[in-house]
């Protein structure tokens, strides 16, 4: 579990705490043992510096970063939590009954806390929720800051008390390089009670890789640093820190869209986690997956090592679709290669969900391999409504074969419920619509089903209905 937290430099200063000041985390659990304080060693803070040229020369400087990785938790259970920044003195006290806080002999006061928050830890690999309730993730995407993204988390917030984990496919803040826009949508985001108490597992966008040229007073010519504030303000559950090098300007068009893979590897790149029984593998779509390189080999490595006796469920998220029913994007080779080398990968290893963005509407397929329905095949799905916008147009007026539900017009997100080993049930959550937009709502449209675990459903013709809709 990482617990992450920023404090503003205006509290701080640009070069962050002084040496008598420092961050923390108090956790307090059910058991006996379960009040500890976690201190920061200095090597789990984060900030950077950059230019923002829609302010003209002015630099911008971030908040300080803290993201402290706490392990050896008990499983399924809450604990309650408090984000501190601290200050060594001779004699201080934390409460104003004067009990004052230990620190390796040293005593201590609070400079800043947070508000008390709380999470649930996940059931342990292979196990349920004691309480035999489902493994629940809200789905989403393509968010932005706009005022259909604000009914979007709204809507998540006020039904998020049964949810377990947000799996977030990518494109978070749309920063266009100015990260004033990262901040307001932090900002959005913690005034929303789930931020602080749901772990939230995000996918790379194009847009988090923050190479937008619109407007840009820079040199065409210019390398650039790539996912700067991807890096820095979140922590996912690394495999080892990131690597990243320059990326010229000249392999992204206007809009910041890459044109080929970027040097980007490790770190919040990719990754992978379990949570109860599911196995998650979180995929980068702009850094290189072709045979050979380092997140191929990594991905082939981990599906050969997820035992589905422990994890039946074998979930894959990433930001631009494998199918895709629209015309955008859909000759990206992002799109293309990945249909071409990952998914003889997904099939093999028999993935049961690949989750996607990227294209500002929704589908779900039916179980497909190959471009043909295939009830071993992997059901994959664009969350990708999220509130930046929606309106793709299709490809073709009548949907592919493969495709079991589109729409091009509302806004919303998605549930995915574990029940048991060998059922999951799918819900789309409709949010909103843009009025007077281009494409009419259809206003009828319902997406929910439960999807029976393709490890357990035996070889039939590709024709035969085996979904039980609702």
């Amino acid at each position: 579990m990482t617990i992450s937290f920023s404090i503003s430099s205006a509290c701080v200063g640009k070069k962050g705490p002084g040496k008598k000041s420092i961050g923390a985390v108090r956790l307090i659990g059910e058991g006996e043992d379960d009040d500890f304080l976690v201190i920061s060693d200095g090597n789990n803070t984060k900030s950077y510096d950059a230019m923002s040229p829609r302010r003209g020369i002015k630099r911008y400087y971030s908040d300080l970063y803290y993201h402290f990785e706490i392990d050896d938790l008990r499983p399924d259970q809450e604990y309650s939590y408090e984000c501190l920044l601290l200050k060594k003195d001779e004699k201080t006290y934390l409460r104003e009954d004067r009990t004052t806080l230990e620190i390796s002999g040293d005593h201590t006061s609070v400079i800043a806390r947070s508000d008390i928050s709380a999470f649930t830890t996940s059931p342990a690999p292979g196990q349920w929720h004691s309480s035999g309730r489902a493994i629940t993730f809200a789905v989403l995407g393509d968010l932005a800051a706009k005022e259909h993204s604000k009914k979007t988390i709204r809507h998540l917030d006020r039904h998020s008390e049964s949810v377990d984990a947000i799996l977030f496919a990518g494109d978070l803040a749309y920063p266009s390089k100015d990260h004033d826009n990262w901040d307001k949508w932090m900002d959005m985001m913690s005034k929303r009670d789930f931020f602080s108490a749901i772990p939230t597992q995000i996918a790379l966008g194009n847009h988090d890789l923050d190479t937008y040229k619109g407007g840009w007073i820079y040199d065409i010519d210019e390398s650039v640093e790539i996912a700067l504030a991807y890096e820095h303000r979140f922590q996912m559950p690394q495999i080892r820190p990131p690597i990243r090098d320059l990326a010229s300007l000249k392999g992204f068009t206007t809009d910041g869209q890459p044109r080929d893979f970027v040097p980007y590897e490790y770190g919040n790149a990719y990754y992978s986690f379990t949570f109860g029984p599911s196995k998650h593998i979180v995929l980068s779509s702009f850094s290189s997956f072709r045979e050979g390189s380092l997140q191929y080999e990594w991905l082939l490595s981990e599906l050969k090592s997820v035992d589905r006796s422990v994890t039946p469920w074998l979930i894959v998220m990433l930001h631009c679709p494998l199918y895709t029913t629209f015309k955008t994007h859909r000759h990206e080779i992002f799109v293309t290669e990945a249909q071409a080398i990952l998914e003889p990968l997904f099939v093999e290893y028999t993935v049961n969900f690949v989750i996607a963005g990227h294209v500002h509407a929704y589908m779900r397929t039916y179980p497909v391999a190959f471009s043909r329905r295939n009830p071993r095949g992997p059901v994959h799905i664009i969350q990708g409504n999220g509130g930046k916008a929606v309106c793709e147009p299709y490809h073709n007026e009548t949907a592919e074969e493969w495709v079991a539900v589109r729409d091009q017009s509302q806004y919303g997100y998605g549930t995915l419920e574990l029940f048991n080993s060998t059922h999951a049930m799918w819900k789309l959550i409709k949010t909103g619509h843009d009025e007077g937009g281009e494409f009419e709502p259809n206003l009828n449209l319902l997406d929910e089903i439960w999807v029976r675990n393709q490890l357990y459903v035996e070889e039939m013709s590709v024709n035969k209905d085996w979904e039980d809709n609702i």
